[in-house]
């Protein structure tokens, strides 16, 4: 196939359901569907952090590339696979950026942070597409932010913006869930963006060999049933993608297959029981991440 383009994801297939694998699928650009012909590999993310560690410094695209399928590994179509798709990714660590679009940043009356404001998700948070978003019980107000998510691809510390840029992956899809109530109240983010469902990923990650293949104009999008909520282009964000991770890893080293939350566009708004909320990538196809928002009793 010319042009082809490697995405991955995880999978639990409706028959021999007590194993999830990672499969990689090929593409012409166009995100998979249900034809598409998936082969098992092994874990990309674990291979690629052993390998760092002996100082190899092949990516997380090199090896999900040159992956021979696993023998004896589901085969077929995804949708001959049937069951259900899992999380994409296996992060050591997963981090936000918070008001990396100035217009999303007025929307709520913050100031633009004059460098890449950061915060944690706990890796508990992230489920795929399809899964359910819980609400916590009582009357707090929860967010969606539909975000690009950037993979790490080769291990990075005091890296240069250029380095760290060459050093992506993988992007996919992400919703940084957040409670507003909990978010000024606490006065920081962990508990306001940490429950337990707060981090949709996927439905796939489309591989990349460095940031730079990735539109500046493909934009993020999110719906809330048929409605578009939120609407702009990845090259309205305040802080690029090789100065996020060159500042993160300034402090902390970042690993193969970390995952990190661009921050996200204008729009945000309120989720209720009931309600659907789907975000995609115009311009640069990553399928759709699509979950339901269900409530939670009254809080004890």
């Amino acid at each position: 196939m010319t042009n082809a383009t490697f995405f991955l994801t995880r999978v639990t297939p409706a028959r021999g359901a007590s194993k999830a694998w990672y499969v990689r699928l090929v593409t012409d650009g166009r995100a998979p569907g249900p034809d598409t012909p998936v082969e098992a590999i092994e874990d990309p993310f674990t291979a690629a952090r052993v390998l760092a560690r002996g100082g190899d410094r092949r990516s997380v695209y090199e090896i999900v590339r040159d992956a021979a399928a696993v023998e004896g590994g589901p085969s077929g179509t995804l949708a001959e696979l049937g069951g259900r798709l899992e999380v994409p990714i296996a992060p050591t660590k997963v981090i936000g950026i918070g008001r990396n679009f100035r217009a999303h940043a007025a929307e709520l009356d913050h100031a633009v942070p004059a460098t890449p404001l950061s915060f944690f998700k706990p890796p508990s948070c992230l489920v795929p597409s399809g899964a359910a978003i819980e609400l916590p019980p009582g009357d707090d107000r929860v967010d969606y932010e539909g975000e690009l998510v950037v993979v790490v691809g080769r291990r990075l510390r005091h890296a240069e913006p250029s380095e760290a840029e060459a050093a992506v992956s993988g992007v996919c899809l992400g919703n940084d869930v957040s409670c507003r109530d909990l978010q000024r109240t606490d006065g920081q983010w962990t508990r306001a963006k940490g429950f337990d469902t707060f981090g949709p990923v996927g439905p796939f990650v489309r591989l990349v060999e460095g940031f730079g293949q990735v539109p500046k104009g493909a934009r993020i999008q999110t719906y809330v049933g048929d409605a578009l909520r939120q609407d702009a282009p990845l090259s309205d964000m305040v802080f690029s993608v090789g100065a996020v991770l060159a500042h993160l890893s300034a402090c902390m080293t970042l690993e193969p297959g970390d995952a990190v939350f661009m921050g996200t566009p204008a729009g945000v708004g309120p989720l209720a029981a009931g309600e659907v909320v789907r975000v995609e990538c115009a311009g640069f196809d990553l399928g759709r991440l699509v979950n339901p928002v269900v409530g939670s009793g009254p809080r004890p």
